[in-house]
């Protein structure tokens, strides 16, 4: 039997043949993707970028003399990337179910399960997959915000949501951490300075009292030793309060402090007895050579000496501890904030008509082509049929 070719005339020819099927067929698709696009409701963005200012750090002068780097170590010092704590923070399913509830997101998504832990599931899932983006450029540490949904004050509004609770969550975090540190050693040196003041006083009164005694030079060297010790064990119990606050009971931190403070006990020990002991406080040297009033005002001189260098220790940490505290409380660098959008994400009325009357061009077209080939090869098609 005498087969036909197919060529480019001939496809002309038979979509000529068959144009008002292939118009109406492109009408009807066409009309449908316009009523699609105008009942489909319509989706508005709303976005912010941003950047994390202030990583995570310290600015305690961890070089003064007595804190030994171990400051640094349970003050956070290291510098850690704030802007993917960020980022994971607002991807964390409190973050997102704080969200949630209060926008009523379930009802938006219309999800009726009986199970409450089902529905948050499944809001939580059509959350992340259809209405929050979050993106973070490594390279330049911005992260970006995008929230889409049927209503431009909603997307709006949970943008700015997402921001506030950021900072509020990151001030909240950093200066829990940061006001406990400056209230302990605000603490300290206001029981110090007490401490210093009332020796003053002693001091004072003493002399007034004993026509100002003067010290034996070799008694000013013990002196000096001996309140070295005590205040460098003073120091340590400082570090050693503080790293409990920061580590664990067993951490090896704890223990390296403990075993110092141990070995400046013994020594302080052996002075004290090898000068008699038994003054009270403890710490205070009973020096027999010396006469009774003699020995008395050099005790008063130590004790002061003694906490006069742990306030000098102690202030510069707590007016750092205090900068510290307020450095942290700036985080958020805000490049655009959210607001209503002017244009809709989707629907895309002119791209949806337009493809649906392109395909349906096409699909119209492979039908009348479908159709003349088995129009024109009925003795075949009846041969396979016989064959089955």
């Amino acid at each position: 039997m005498e087969r036909k070719e197919f060529d480019l005339f001939e496809l002309i020819r038979l979509l000529s043949a068959n144009k008002t099927f292939i118009i109406v067929f492109v009408a009807v698709v066409s009309i449908a993707a316009v009523i699609y696009s105008l009942l489909t409701p319509q989706i508005w963005s709303s976005s912010a970028s941003f950047y994390a200012v202030g990583e995570t750090g310290t600015a305690l002068p961890f070089d003064l003399p007595g804190l030994g780097g171990l400051t640094s170590k349970f003050l956070d010092t290291g510098g850690g990337d704030q802007s993917i704590n960020f980022v994971t923070a607002m991807k964390s399913r409190e973050f997102s179910e704080d969200v949630i509830r209060k926008f009523n997101l379930i009802n938006y998504f219309k999800i009726t399960k009986p199970d409450s832990l089902a529905r948050m599931d499944k809001a939580l899932k059509l959350m992340h997959q259809k209405m929050v983006a979050i993106e973070f450029d490594q390279e330049s540490g911005l992260i970006k915000l995008r929230i889409e949904s049927k209503s431009k004050k909603m997307s709006r509004e949970i943008a700015d949501h997402y921001l506030s609770k950021l900072e509020h969550y990151n001030k909240v975090q950093k200066l829990t951490k940061g006001k406990m540190n400056r209230e302990f050693l605000e603490g300290r040196v206001n029981s110090t300075r007490a401490q210093i003041d009332s020796l003053i006083l002693a001091v004072r009164d003493f002399q007034t009292r004993n026509k100002a005694i003067d010290l034996e030079a070799q008694t000013t060297a013990l002196i000096e030793s001996y309140s070295s010790l005590v205040a460098e064990k003073m120091k340590l119990d400082v570090e050693y309060e503080l790293a409990r606050k920061n580590y664990s009971a067993d951490s090896p931190v704890l223990a390296d402090i403990q075993t110092k403070r141990t070995e400046l006990q013994k020594q302080i020990r052996s002075i004290e007895n090898n000068s008699g002991g038994g003054i009270k406080p403890t710490y205070m040297v009973n020096i027999s050579s010396l006469p009774d009033l003699g020995s008395k005002f050099a005790q008063l001189k130590m004790n002061l000496e003694i906490q006069t260098k742990v306030f000098e220790f102690l202030y510069p940490q707590y007016e750092a501890a205090r900068l510290e505290e307020l450095r942290d409380m700036p985080t958020l660098d805000i490049l655009d904030r959210p607001r209503e959008a002017g244009l809709r994400v989707r629907p895309r009325r002119a791209i949806i008509c337009l493809a649906a009357a392109f395909l349906s061009f096409i699909v119209a077209s492979a039908l009348v082509l479908i159709g003349s080939v088995f129009s024109n090869n009925k003795d075949r098609i009846k041969e396979i049929r016989d064959a089955w």
